[in-house]
């Protein structure tokens, strides 16, 4: 089949039309390409295909940078010009956050470097005639596509490409190889390691490990945290999905910071820096609250989002201002209807680009009570 791309969808596939008028979500196709692709499924309304030959390019494609992107599922916009990768995004966060409040202030994005960027990684671990070696997944497959380099990893992982360790695969769950880097190098496997984060309020040496959630992009990082911090008012202050506490570290020193966090390897991790943190585990979902005003509350929920019951406990803290910091666009947008519906507005929004070459990003959204 032949298409005619127009657009692209959030997830970063091509958008088209069958001549019946019903939409094909094209993987591996960008806006002005038309392409031969073949349909590998069918849906009451929409198509989903795969491009087999790019018959004529579009204006922002562009050769990729990476000899593996045509088989590694990581980065599908690598080969799509950066000016037009960063305008898709901005416009997209735009358009949908204009939907949810047409009085909110956009800000101006948050952009970083293309490549070089990425400090955690998840690889797959073999053995090829005993010489170790790495890899990612092939994109919608089991297939494993082993690399010699990657662009969007940092110079510390790409050193640890080339010259891995040697492990016995069968002591990995699932061949694969959690790695994070760390200001002494990577850290590979179990343990602790510490990250230097220098915002413009203070620097805090956070502790890290492969087993708990840690931000990617230690460029923009700073710049996230910034903007938390300069949004959060009062002397109350709750961050719930607190992780290893990034966001406490930066404001206990301010402000009367609760953090709620439900799994344990996180908290233990927090308490190892935190000093004046209350700390709370539990599924933010199930916890039964505090007593204490609350003046600002942050929330940094999985791609996930919030569970359906937390908008209406969040509201009966009775908070003035609410912080939204989400990675995933669908439920960001979801999650803030349902505070509309509770008398919230939406006052403003910024996007950070902490995944360039993916369609995915991480932005900050502020909420006030309606007047």
């Amino acid at each position: 089949m032949i298409l005619s791309i127009t657009g692209l969808s959030n997830d970063g596939r091509g958008i088209a039309r069958t001549p019946d008028g019903r939409i094909v979500f094209a993987e591996g196709a960008l806006p002005g390409d038309t392409v031969q692709a073949r349909i590998v499924s069918s849906k009451s309304d929409y198509r989903e295909a795969t491009v087999l030959e790019v018959l004529e390019p579009s204006d922002v494609r562009e050769q990729s940078a990476c000899p593996f992107a045509s088989q590694c599922g990581g980065c599908p916009l690598m080969c799509m010009k950066l000016d037009a990768q960063r305008k898709f995004k901005q416009e997209s966060f735009e358009n949908a956050l204009l939907r949810v409040e047409s009085t909110a202030r956009v800000l101006e994005p948050v952009f970083g470097s293309r490549f070089g960027y990425r400090s955690r990684a998840r690889f797959r671990y073999s053995l090829e005639n005993g010489v170790p070696r790495l890899g990612f997944m092939e994109g919608n497959s089991n297939t494993d596509v082993l690399i010699t380099s990657c662009p969007v990893a940092d110079r510390a992982l790409n050193e640890f490409i080339s010259n891995p360790p040697r492990l016995n695969v069968w002591e990995l769950k699932d061949r694969q190889l959690s790695c994070i880097t760390t200001d002494s190098g990577v850290l590979y496997g179990a343990g602790t390691g510490y990250i230097t984060v220098s915002a413009a309020s203070q620097k805090r040496v956070l502790p890290v490990s492969n087993s708990v959630f840690f931000q990617s992009n230690l460029e923009l990082l700073p710049a996230m945290i910034d903007e938390v911090v300069s949004l959060t008012e009062g002397r109350d202050v709750m961050d719930l999905y607190s992780g290893v506490g990034t966001f406490s570290a930066f404001l206990e020193d301010s402000f009367n910071v609760t953090a709620v966090e439900m799994n344990k390897n996180c908290l233990s991790l927090a308490k190892q820096h935190l000093k004046k943190t209350q700390f709370f585990t539990s599924a933010v979902e199930k916890w039964k609250g505090t007593h204490r005003k609350v003046d600002t509350v942050i929330v940094d929920p999985p791609r996930t989002g919030l569970d359906k019951t937390v908008p209406a406990l969040i509201t009966s803290f009775n908070p003035s201002r609410i912080i939204y910091v989400s990675c995933f666009q669908t439920t960001l947008m979801r999650d803030l209807e349902r505070f509309k519906a509770l008398g919230w507005k939406v006052e403003q929004g910024r996007l950070f680009d902490f995944y360039p070459n993916t369609p995915h990003l991480e932005c900050v959204v502020m909420m006030s009570r309606c007047k």
